[in-house]
């Protein structure tokens, strides 16, 4: 019924006119509404486009700025690379300097040392009460002296030989006075045996004969056993340090006499003549 009605309604030629207006009216409100809002989208767009080539513009600015700080960074660094390089080559060579001067320096002291002592005599000492030993060795000129020790049985608190330097002289001016220099024994160089080895044996041979004229029990005194040791002393002070160390015999004076003669027989054996 309603349907019928608008149709009759339309035929009438005002009312399509007016129907007509009212859609030609709205249509162009709607075409008006969506040309403004495309116009405003286009203007986002454009302020977009355009934020973004000042930010690319920014970018690339930035890109150059920060290659051009590489490249200089670069170049800085090639030529610190550069300056440690020859440092590096002039401390290598300052060191090597150095320490070319500092063996010369200890040779020259050796070479010092060694005209110093050149000659001399060595003294060996045993302490009666710890059966340690001492060697005492005096320059030509009687103006010097060194003291190696203690070897062997050494006991730290043994108050015999707690000063050395003053007991061992003591103990050979005490065999001088008593005119019993006699006692005191000196190697015998053995024609059949050559060498260090020759010449420490020999020097062995004279401090074992003279430990063995000892008394075998402990007393607070310091014994000069044996005299005028003329090789280096390091090779019989350590024979008798290691001997006195390792005896177990019941009387240890005895048992480094056995060991002494010993190594003697095996390193040093006399030669049939």
């Amino acid at each position: 019924m309603g349907g019928r009605f608008w149709s009759w309604f339309l035929d009438f030629a005002p009312v399509r006119e007016a129907v007509r207006r009212d859609v030609r009216s709205a249509v162009d409100r709607v075409m008006d509404e969506t040309e403004q809002a495309q116009g405003r989208q286009r203007e986002r767009h454009r302020a977009e486009w355009a934020r973004q080539e000042r930010a690319l513009t920014e970018l690339g600015t930035t890109v150059e700025e920060l290659t051009s700080e590489n490249a200089e960074l670069l170049g800085a660094n090639a030529d610190l690379r550069g300056r440690i390089a020859e440092l590096t080559d002039t401390t290598e060579k300052e060191a090597a300097d150095r320490e070319e001067f500092a063996r010369r320096l200890v040779r020259e002291q050796e070479a010092a040392v060694a005209q110093q002592w050149h000659g001399a005599t060595t003294d060996v000492f045993c302490c009666q009460s710890c059966w340690a030993f001492w060697f005492l060795s005096t320059t030509p000129d009687r103006a010097s002296c060194m003291v190696r020790g203690p070897f062997g049985r050494d006991d730290a608190g043994c108050a015999v030989c707690a000063d050395p330097l003053v007991v061992l002289p003591a103990a050979k001016s005490v065999v001088y006075r008593k005119g019993a220099e006699e006692r005191v024994c000196r190697p015998v160089a053995d024609d059949g045996v050559r060498g260090e080895i020759g010449l420490a044996a020999a020097e062995l041979d004279a401090i074992a004969e003279g430990l063995s004229r000892l008394p075998k029990v402990p007393s607070r005194t310091t014994a000069w056993i044996a005299a005028d040791l003329t090789g280096a002393p390091e090779l019989p002070a350590k024979v008798i340090g290691e001997i006195a160390a390792t005896t177990t015999m019941p009387v240890p004076l005895e048992g480094i006499v056995a060991g002494i003669r010993a190594f003697i027989e095996v390193r040093a054996p006399r030669q049939p003549s």
